[in-house]
């Protein structure tokens, strides 16, 4: 009879019935441990050496290029929506003021214009009107938005008073002088400041463009440079470790990354140096001109009034001593032209000319006034707006000639250096990731081959 062995005894299970589970958070321990455990080992550490130099490549790489597509952004926005902005504004600004002088001017003539000033009172209305819709097209900000909304409805009553006035001059009806008072008044108190506000709010957004263009790539830069100090600490950790002077892979990636600094480098002070120049050359000087362009407007549409009233409208000739001390007054618009563009010749001339031009027309200016008030009107119209060479008409056209003259030279300046400012970046973006992902299959190599060797 066969004896079978009691069975073993069933274990009880814990208290309430559940079974043990393993703690929570081992698994994940175990996992740590066996990374701290691989970084002790040389493998290991060469692979977060890699993970290191990754991070960092891939980060100088991708900060590089997109600083630099950033950079084309803003110079394209320039040319583009800012620029155009501020070009329009001042545009509008300028062609606001030539129609209200030519209209002032024209209504000093008996009877119709002639052909010469009707043309120059449409050009300027038909300026005004482009820039007007350009600048529609171009605004972004509700203020900006009203600005032009305003001159949009301002610029018909305008053009209707003076129509009004010309109409009534033709038929030798005093009331007309009136109508033209009014015009110049709506174009002096709400239009030109609405213009006004609209440049220097143009000219603040392209000032902010400017800047942002001309910012050098800082973190791009940082990146690449701890990039670099890991390569040549990587390099001379493993010639400790493997007596091997060279790593073929890390010195690559080295002579990449130097590649990839320097481009940056150059392509960033490149392009801010013409941005710069864009300014110096062009916007800045375009400013001044602009001004002073505006400044002999609005003093020959004053002046145009004085000689409507006769020579006895004071609040006119105040108005016209201001805007001419503005111009050409010591320390004026056309002394600070002259001391920043004396070195440039074509500038230089330009406003000689202008300056020759002002003084003509401020020396003719008294008398006009004085045969005004005598009572020979005729003589005073004559010697204001005649075609003789020693009229004041002459004097402001030649002014405003020079003027014109300097501004196109200042703008093609301004769009040379926005050009050149752009063909400065051509290439960057593509070549700077090109460089960083050259070099981090460079470093990979290298060190790879090193990982290599453990496990041979």
């Amino acid at each position: 009879m066969a004896v079978q062995s009691p069975p073993a005894p069933t274990q009880a299970p814990p208290a309430g019935g559940r079974s043990v589970q393993p703690a929570p958070g081992a698994a994940p321990g175990r996992r740590i441990d066996r990374v701290a455990a691989a970084l002790r080992q040389t493998p290991g550490q060469l692979r977060g050496v890699l993970a290191i130099l990754a991070a960092l490549i891939l980060g100088a790489g991708i900060t590089g290029m997109t600083s630099i597509l950033a950079k084309s952004a803003v110079i394209e926005e320039t040319t583009s929506q800012s620029g155009r902005l501020s070009v329009a504004a001042l545009q509008l600004y300028q062609a606001l003021s030539q129609a209200d002088a030519t209209a002032a001017s024209s209504y000093l003539t008996a009877g119709t214009p002639t052909e010469e000033v009707n043309d120059a009172y449409r050009t300027a209305l038909r300026d005004a009107t482009v820039a007007l819709a350009t600048a529609a097209g171009e605004v972004e900000t509700a203020a900006d938005i009203d600005l032009v909304a305003e001159l949009n409805a301002r610029l018909p009553v305008y053009t209707g008073l003076v129509e009004s006035a010309r109409t009534l001059n033709r038929l030798g009806e005093p009331v007309g002088a009136t109508y033209q008072e009014q015009a110049s008044t709506l174009m002096r108190e709400q239009m030109l400041p609405s213009a006004h506000a609209l440049q220097e709010n143009a000219l603040a957004q392209l000032t902010e463009s400017r800047d942002d263009a001309a910012a050098f790539p800082y973190a791009a830069a940082a990146l690449v440079l701890a990039a670099l100090a890991t390569l040549v600490w990587a390099q001379m950790w493993l010639s400790r470790k493997t007596n091997r002077r060279f790593n073929l892979g890390l010195v690559g990636a080295t002579v990449l990354l130097v590649v990839f600094a320097g481009w940056l480098a150059m392509a960033s002070f490149a392009s801010a140096g013409h941005t710069d120049r864009s300014h110096e050359d062009g916007s800045r000087p375009l400013e001044l001109l602009a001004q002073a362009e505006i400044a002999a407007q609005q003093a020959r549409a004053e002046e145009s009034l004085l000689l409507i009233a006769r020579g006895e409208d004071q609040p006119a000739a105040d108005r016209y001593a201001e805007h001419m001390q503005e111009l050409a007054a010591d320390g004026g618009l056309l002394d600070q032209l002259d001391a920043a563009f004396s070195g440039d010749p074509e500038l230089a001339a330009s406003i000689d000319t202008a300056r020759d031009a002002a003084t003509a027309w401020s020396n003719g200016h008294s008398e006009v006034v004085k045969l005004a008030q005598e009572g020979n009107y005729t003589g005073a119209v004559t010697l204001a707006v005649g075609e003789d060479e020693t009229s004041l008409q002459t004097s402001f056209n030649a002014l405003n000639e020079a003027l014109t003259s300097a501004t196109e030279t200042s703008a093609d300046r301004f769009v040379e250096a926005t050009v050149d400012a752009q063909r400065s970046l051509s290439g960057a973006a593509a070549g700077l990731a090109a460089l960083s992902l050259a070099a981090l299959i460079s470093a990979a190599v290298g060190i790879q081959m090193r990982v290599a060797e453990y496990y041979a």
